[in-house]
């Protein structure tokens, strides 16, 4: 298995952790996945970043792949979006009340233990629910 120190972090990681760059002598970029990452997450958070993005979002193509997105990603879960539907209707006329994150008192969104129930929700904000689920909060 081929090696490659990342120039950030200066770890000596698999090529698989490594994006691939046409322009690189190796084909991979010198920076590992986990930094790049990273970088970008700071990146967007700046003026600058923030400006990019939205120039990038007002393209025609990125809108069209927007659409193209959302419409593949509602496909595949159906039942997922049909009980968040509900749930923001639920809310919309008063049949639902926002309440508190069960977890820390935060201002909290809703989760679904089962699609097939949509009204019954939990609420937790952004941190619990990405924990919940095993994935970086971010």
């Amino acid at each position: 298995m081929r090696m490659k120190k990342c120039k950030k972090c200066g770890v000596k990681k698999p090529l698989s952790e490594f994006y691939k760059h046409a322009l690189m002598v190796d084909g991979h970029l010198n920076i590992c996945k986990d930094c790049k990452k990273a970088y970008i997450r700071k990146y967007s958070k700046t003026p600058k970043g923030k400006a990019v993005d939205r120039k990038r979002e007002k393209t025609v193509k990125r809108k069209v792949w927007k659409k193209q997105y959302q419409r593949k990603y509602r496909e595949r879960n159906r039942l997922k979006y049909k009980a968040r539907t509900i749930v923001t209707n639920a809310l919309r006329d008063g049949k639902l009340k926002r309440e508190p994150c069960e977890v820390c008192g935060k201002k909290a969104e809703s989760h679904h233990d089962d699609y097939n129930k949509p009204l019954e929700v939990r609420w937790l904000c952004f941190k619990h629910h990405r924990e919940l689920h095993g994935q970086h909060p971010f």
